[in-house]
């Protein structure tokens, strides 16, 4: 199994977006090229700030007790190894080693100096940080490459060699569990224990199922990954779902078209009339002719038509053979009937036109061959998707389905609210998150599969889950998921579902317990938290991209929608920690987009907080320099449904 890196690239100017960052993008592709040994799992741009350098080094590095280990084996970081007052890497980096690896830097400068002489300026560093190594490396592009090219060799022998040694005995008792088995740690140098074993290294990061609570982690094993490299995990775990041939009927709002659709036939296939009056030949001009019959809609006339005459027609109709040219029945004038048929007519000077007027040639809407609808165009409510469908001479067409998703929400206290009333005892809530995860999955023009409320109980828990999955692409759930003794969301996913939990925690607020896993036969799990906002900010923010995903929406504005709006409202202090994501109306007034937070009060619990909002505004983690976000800001606001029109 290849080995988890994570690159960190640190630059001022690249954090502001003032310069492009080639060096991260330079060293993933010189790890991931020809071998499956490394993968880089998490990558992140920061400002020249050694705590912020410290504080993500350490998060990915972080391991607890349960742990069967960090994000990151290796952490490369770029960046900030210069001698400038700015450049603090080294010294962000250096008290987190529990080992310095001095030999590693001297074999990077050692190999780098062979190239230039500039490399006795740089502060390469390398160590130990848990159970991961840690690397400095120069900044530049082509720097970074050549320090790390010195000593990639050696690499994989100290990832496996930290593994071994790096403490992992704490996480076992002293004392052998009877009838526990764990694998063998596999690094070509381990030693046996004290105790004449051989070193293990734990499996998952959960707690154990058959264990009692005294075993439980005390801490999350989980790094807190930041929001943006959360989603691209998640996008990274999901594909599109294969097409399928459905016909016209069954295409709804947000089905995407796999394939070109082409015009199997000409629209019109006749020359048609645009509106009701007259087939004319052009050249007779005004003046009195005898009408000859009349082609209506669906029904054209046989004889040609010849000068002196003319033909009746009504919107649609095919022109008749001869005729080039249609006169507007208000430019005509009745002079004799017969029976309530029309005899002649006078074609007034109004009427004079010329070939071609108000006809509509063959192919003139869609020319055969040509193509109707592109691969990749999603179906809106607008009906002009489905109409183009409809006239294209096919009866069905390559569609992406909509994928199927199953919702549970979990708890012994919670009481279902989709079936039959019932009495609120002391200690229960209501069940609010399925139903409006519910709905919110309708919106999507996803399936859906009601598993209801599952109590605490890990073999029902995973008995639900194992039946939903044979007919579902992915299971939303809520609670379960946090440091509580029952909650077994995590542990059921790893031990009794095989699957991967990808990340356990997401650094923002609300929604930090967020957890998405893989299971065995390509499908996921979304544990959302079970606070009702933390429940549906998390959704919008991670799972409904993936099923839009899924269900074949290319292209960040798809996959997740967001705009500038105005901040209107009282001023509010940044959160030092986490970025925050406030339930807001998006509103166009005044020929700009308004944003106005829903609710004073934004706790995670607080439901009424997500009442009439379409928009999540995006708040950074606030630093001495920016403390706060002021009323009549500029800010992000990812939109969650149909921004309103103000008045």
């Amino acid at each position: 199994m290849a080995t988890p890196v994570g690159i960190l690239t640190v630059s001022d100017k690249c954090s502001r977006g003032q310069a492009l960052d080639t060096s991260g993008p330079a060293l993933r592709q010189l790890l991931e090229s020809g071998q499956q040994r490394w993968s880089v799992v998490t990558s992140l741009v920061v400002p020249d700030d050694r705590q912020l350098i410290s504080q993500t080094t350490r998060d990915w590095c972080a391991l607890s007790p349960g742990s069967a280990g960090p994000l990151c084996r290796l952490v490369i970081i770029t960046g900030g190894t210069g001698i400038s007052p700015s450049d603090v890497t080294v010294e962000a980096i250096e008290p987190l080693f529990t080992k310095r690896l001095p030999s590693l830097a001297t074999a990077m400068v050692v190999g780098s100096l062979k190239i230039t002489p500039m490399a006795a300026l740089s502060q390469v560093a390398a160590g130990v940080v848990g159970e991961s190594i840690v690397v400095a490396v120069p900044g530049s592009k082509k720097g970074s490459v050549e320090n790390l090219q010195q000593i990639l060799g050696v690499l994989p022998h100290a990832v496996d060699t930290a593994m071994a040694y790096a403490g992992t005995r704490h996480l076992h008792p002293a004392t052998p569990v009877a009838n526990t088995v764990e694998p063998l740690a596999m690094c070509g140098c381990s030693r046996p224990d004290d105790d004449g074993g051989t070193m293990h290294v734990a499996e998952g990061l959960s707690n154990d199922l058959e264990a009692s609570v005294v075993r439980r982690a005390r801490k999350s094993p989980y790094p807190m990954i930041p929001v943006d490299d959360a989603l691209q995990l998640v996008l990274s775990h999901v594909a599109p779902l294969p097409p399928v041939q459905l016909p016209l009927g069954e295409i709804r709002e947000g089905h995407i078209i796999a394939a070109d659709v082409i015009a199997h036939e000409d629209v019109p296939g006749y020359p048609a009339a645009v509106m009701d009056g007259y087939a004319v030949i052009a050249a007779d001009g005004p003046g009195t002719y005898a009408v000859r019959g009349a082609a209506t809609a669906g029904r054209a006339t046989a004889t040609p038509l010849s000068s002196g005459e003319v033909v009746r027609v009504a919107t649609g109709a095919p022109i008749p053979a001869g005729a080039d040219a249609v006169v507007m029945v208000e430019d005509t004038r009745l002079l004799e009937s017969s029976d309530g048929e029309e005899i002649t007519v006078e074609i007034t000077d109004a009427g004079r036109v010329a070939p071609g007027q108000h006809i509509r040639p063959v192919g003139h809407d869609l020319r055969k061959g040509s193509v109707i609808v592109a691969a990749g165009s999603a179906v809106t409510a607008v009906g002009g998707e489905i109409g183009a469908l409809a006239v294209s001479g096919l009866s069905s067409f390559l569609v992406h389905p909509m994928p199927r998703i199953a919702v549970l929400s979990t708890g012994d206290e919670v009481i279902d609210t989709l079936g039959p009333p019932s009495a609120l005892e002391y200690g229960a809530i209501r069940d609010c998150n399925r139903p409006a995860l519910l709905a919110a999955l309708a919106s999507l023009g996803c399936p859906t599969l009601d598993l209801g409320v599952v109590k605490d109980d890990p073999d029902a828990l995973a008995r639900t889950m194992q039946e939903a999955l044979k007919t579902c692409q992915g299971i939303v759930s809520t609670g379960g998921v946090s440091m509580g003794e029952r909650d077994w969301l995590k542990p059921v996913v790893e031990q009794r579902l095989g699957g991967r939990i990808v990340f356990g925690r997401v650094a923002m607020k609300p929604s930090k317990p967020t957890t998405f896993a893989t299971l065995p036969q390509g499908q996921f799990v979304f544990a959302l938290p079970g606070n009702p906002v933390s429940a549906l900010v998390a959704f919008h923010m991670f799972a409904a991209p993936a099923i839009r995903k899924l269900a074949g929406h290319q292209g960040t504005s798809a996959l997740r929608p967001s705009t500038m709006a105005v901040f209107e409202g009282r001023d509010i202090s940044l959160d030092r920690v986490r970025p925050e994501y406030l339930r807001a109306a998006l509103i166009w007034e005044k020929s700009r987009w308004v944003a106005r937070v829903t609710d004073q009060h934004q706790q995670s619990s607080r439901v009424a907080s997500m009442l009439h909002a379409n928009a999540l505004i995006a708040l950074p983690r606030g630093t001495d320099q920016k403390p706060m976000v002021r009323r009549g800001e500029s800010v992000t606001a990812i939109i969650i449904g149909a921004p309103h029109m103000g008045v």
